[in-house]
C-alpha cells in the first residue's frame, strides 16, 4: 500500500512538473529568450516586454475577455472593422504605430527603434507593391466619395467595388481615365441592383460628361461580359416625381397611366426616361398641378421634342 501511494505521489508530482514546464514554455519569448511576457488586456495576447514580440503560441481564452454564449456579439468594441471590397486592403490591413514604445509605454532602445522603423517602411511598401494596387487605392477613394454624394447603399458600393476590381485585374485602367472607370462601375452597379440613377447624375458627381461615362460603361460590359437587367420605367417615374416634389395624388395617377402604357405595348423600344416624363406631365394635367415641360426635361435628361412625341403617342393610344 505504501508503495502504491508513493507511485501515485510520484505520478502527480511528475504531472505537476510537466504542467509547470508547459506553462513556463508558453510564457517564454522565442525571439529574445526571456521570460518577460506580459498579458495585454486589450488585444488578449502575450507580449514580450523586452523586445515587443507578440507570442503566437498561446492566446488568452478567458471568459471575461472573449465572447461567450451568454453575452454573444452585443459588444462590438472588439470586433474591428468588417471586411469590405470598397476598401483597398479589404479591412484586413496591418498598422504599425508611430510611437516608439513597447506594451508598457517604455521607450525602445535605439537599435530596436531602427528595426521597428524598417519594419514600418516595408509594411507600407508591401501594401502598394504593384501598379494595380496603387490604382485600386486611388480609385476606391473616389468610389467611396462619389457613393456618399449619390446616397448609395452599402450593397451598391460593394457591387461597384467588385466590378472595378475585376476591371483592374484585366488591366482596363491602363491608359484610360480612372474617374471614367469609377463612374462606369457605379452606373453598372446601380443597373444591377435596380437603383434608379441616371448617367447624368453620375457624370455630374464625377465631374465628367455623360459621353465619357457611357463609353467606359460599354467597355466594361464588353470586356467583363456583365449581364445587366433592364430598369423598369416605374422606377424612373418615382425618381422624377420625387425630384420634382409632386403630390402623392399625381404620383399615383402617373403610375396608373404608365401601367396602361405597358399594357398597350407603347413602351417597347422607347426611352424609359422619356416615357416617364410624358406620363408625369399628363398626370400633372389631370390632377391640376402646374408643371412646365422644361422642368421635366431637365430632371429626366431628355429633350422637349421627345417629351411631346411620347405625350402624343400616349394620348392617341390610351384613354386617359
Amino acid at each position: 500500500m505504501e508503495i502504491r501511494v508513493d507511485k501515485s505521489l510520484q505520478a502527480e508530482t511528475s504531472a505537476a512538473n510537466s504542467n509547470s514546464a508547459k506553462t513556463n514554455d508558453a510564457l517564454w519569448c522565442g525571439q529574445c529568450n526571456n521570460d518577460t511576457l506580459i498579458f495585454d488586456m486589450l488585444s488578449s495576447e502575450y507580449v514580450c516586454s523586452t523586445c515587443g514580440c507578440v507570442s503566437t503560441e498561446r492566446l488568452y481564452n478567458g471568459e471575461d475577455n472573449s465572447y461567450s454564449s451568454r453575452t454573444g456579439y452585443s459588444d462590438r468594441s472588439r470586433t474591428g472593422m468588417p471586411e469590405s471590397l470598397a476598401i483597398h486592403h479589404k479591412g484586413l490591413s496591418t498598422l504599425i504605430g508611430m510611437n516608439d514604445t513597447d506594451a508598457r509605454g517604455k521607450v525602445l532602445d535605439p537599435i530596436q527603434r531602427v528595426s521597428i522603423q524598417r519594419l514600418r517602411t516595408w509594411n507600407n511598401r508591401s501594401q502598394l507593391n504593384d501598379s494595380i494596387s496603387r490604382n485600386l487605392e486611388k480609385a476606391l477613394k473616389f468610389l467611396n466619395n462619389f457613393g456618399d454624394k449619390l446616397y448609395l447603399s452599402q450593397a451598391v458600393m460593394e457591387s461597384a467595388a467588385y466590378i472595378y476590381r475585376k476591371a483592374a485585374v484585366k488591366k482596363l485602367a491602363k491608359g484610360r481615365s480612372t474617374l471614367g472607370l469609377v463612374g462606369a462601375a457605379i452606373y453598372a452597379a446601380c443597373r444591377e441592383t435596380a437603383t434608379p440613377k441616371t448617367v447624368s447624375d453620375i457624370a455630374s458627381v464625377c465631374n465628367l460628361t455623360s459621353k465619357d461615362v457611357m463609353s467606359h460603361y460599354k467597355l466594361i460590359l464588353r470586356e467583363l461580359s456583365l449581364q445587366i437587367p433592364v430598369l423598369h420605367g416605374t422606377d424612373y417615374v418615382t425618381l422624377i416625381a420625387n425630384r420634382l416634389r409632386l403630390s402623392e395624388k399625381t404620383k399615383r395617377d402617373a403610375l396608373r397611366i404608365y401601367s396602361l402604357v405597358q399594357d398597350n405595348g407603347i413602351s417597347i423600344g422607347k426611352n424609359p426616361r422619356a416615357l416617364a416624363g410624358a406620363v408625369i406631365y399628363l398626370a400633372s394635367q389631370n390632377c391640376n398641378e402646374f408643371l412646365r415641360q422644361v422642368e421635366i426635361c431637365q430632371v429626366a435628361d431628355i429633350s422637349t421634342v421627345s417629351l411631346r412625341k411620347r405625350c402624343k403617342e400616349i394620348k392617341s393610344a390610351v384613354n386617359i
